[in-house]
C-alpha cells in the first residue's frame, strides 16, 4: 500500500512538472493601441479627475500578461516646450501633453513598454519626446520609436524581449526607410528571445479600415505602407507585429508563422478623440507564443471606451466582429489558415 501511494504521488508530481513547464514555455503578450490619458494644454480641463481609475477595468487583463505593451499616443511633460504650429486651425489643434505623474498610471495598469514612434510625442517640439524618455527611463518604463532610441531590451520571468517602433513621422524610427528598419530588426534578434514591434502609420478614420498594400495618403501626407512594414519587420526577425494609427480595428494576419494585426485602434484616449462608433471599440490582443516567438494562439478581447475615455471590456464584441469581418475582406488567405472564432479565440487551423 505505502509503494502504491509512493507511485501514485509520483505519477501527480511528474503530470504537475510537465504542466508547469509547458506553462513555462508559452510566453503571453499583450498590445493595445493608442493611449492618451488626457492633456495639460492648453489647461487642465482636459485632464480625468481621477486618472489612476481610467485604466481599472482593464488592469486584471493586462496583468494577465508576461508583456504589455502600447502605443503612447502624445508626451509625459509638466511645463516647457514649444507646442507645435497648427496655424488658423486651432479648433483642430491637437497637442497631448500628460503629466509626468501619469507615468505611474500606466505601470501600475500592467504596462511594461510604450512605443514612442508616433505623430504627437513630439507635440511640445524635440523637448517633449526628450523629457518623455527621461521620464520613462527614471519610472522604469521601457520604451522604443525615437530616431536616436528606436528599440529596446529588457528580461521578464525569465523571458528576454525585444521592442522596438516605428512611424512616418518626424523624430521618430521612420517605418519607410526598409534597410534601416531591417538593420534594427535583425540586429535585436540576436539579443532576445521574444521580439515585438510596434509601428503607428495608415490614414485615420473609419474610411481606412481597411489594410491596403501601398503606401497611404493621409490629408497630403504620406503615413507608410503597413503591409510592406510588417513583412519587413517579420523577415527580419519580428515575432508580433501590432500596428496603431487609424484610431479603427484593422485586419490581423499569420505570415511566417509570426503574428500581425495592423491596427489595435483607440484603447484609452481621454476626451480629445472622437469615441463615435468604430473609433470607441477596439481589441486588446493577447498573443501567445512559443519561447523562440513562434505563433500559438491569441485571444482578441473586445474593449469599449465609455466617455469620456474610460476603456471596459465590451460584452457586446463589436471590435471582434470588426476584426473577423476586415479579415475575411482584406486577407481572405487567412481562411485556410488562421480560425477566429466568436468568443475571440484565434488559432491556427
Amino acid at each position: 500500500m505505502i509503494v502504491r501511494t509512493y507511485f501514485i504521488i509520483f505519477i501527480i508530481l511528474l503530470f504537475s512538472a510537465g504542466t508547469l513547464n509547458a506553462a513555462l514555455d508559452t510566453v503571453t503578450v499583450i498590445g493595445v493601441g493608442d493611449i492618451m490619458l488626457g492633456t495639460s494644454f492648453p489647461d487642465s480641463s482636459a485632464l480625468p479627475r481621477y486618472p489612476e481609475r481610467l485604466l481599472l477595468q482593464v488592469r486584471d487583463i493586462l496583468h494577465s500578461a508576461d508583456l504589455a505593451v502600447a502605443n503612447l499616443e502624445g508626451c509625459l511633460m509638466d511645463s516647457g516646450g514649444t507646442p507645435k504650429d497648427c496655424g488658423d486651425n486651432t479648433e483642430r489643434c491637437f497637442i497631448f501633453r500628460m503629466p509626468e505623474s501619469y507615468v505611474k498610471h500606466l505601470l501600475d495598469a500592467g504596462f511594461d513598454a510604450v512605443a514612442l514612434a508616433n505623430n504627437h510625442v513630439r507635440d511640445m517640439g524635440y523637448e517633449s519626446y526628450r523629457r518623455t524618455m527621461a521620464v520613462c527611463d527614471s519610472a522604469g518604463l521601457h520604451h522604443a520609436g525615437i530616431y536616436s532610441a528606436p528599440s529596446d531590451t529588457f528580461s521578464i520571468r525569465g523571458i528576454r524581449f525585444g521592442f522596438a517602433a516605428f512611424s512616418p513621422h518626424w523624430a521618430t524610427a521612420r517605418m519607410y526607410e526598409y534597410e534601416k528598419v531591417r538593420e534594427i530588426i535583425s540586429e535585436l534578434d540576436r539579443h532576445c528571445d521574444v521580439l515585438v514591434v510596434m509601428f503607428h502609420g495608415g490614414g485615420e478614420g473609419v474610411e481606412y479600415a481597411h489594410t491596403p498594400r501601398s503606401n497611404e495618403n493621409y490629408n497630403g501626407e504620406i503615413r507608410g505602407d503597413a503591409y510592406r512594414f510588417a513583412h519587413t519587420a517579420v523577415d527580419a526577425g519580428a515575432d508580433i507585429v501590432f500596428g496603431s494609427g487609424p484610431h479603427v480595428t484593422r485586419a490581423v494576419e499569420l505570415y511566417k508563422d509570426r503574428f500581425i494585426a495592423y491596427s489595435l485602434g483607440n484603447f484609452c484616449t481621454y476626451r480629445r478623440f472622437n469615441l463615435e462608433g468604430a473609433r470607441g471599440v477596439a481589441p486588446l490582443m493577447k498573443v501567445y507564443t512559443d519561447k523562440q516567438g513562434a505563433f500559438l494562439s491569441a485571444e482578441a478581447i473586445s474593449i469599449r471606451q465609455h466617455w469620456p475615455g474610460y476603456p471596459a471590456p465590451d460584452p457586446e464584441n463589436t471590435a471582434l466582429r470588426q476584426l473577423q469581418a476586415l479579415t475575411r475582406a482584406d486577407f481572405p488567405e487567412m481562411d485556410s489558415l488562421l480560425v477566429i472564432e466568436d468568443s475571440g479565440r484565434i488559432y491556427k487551423r
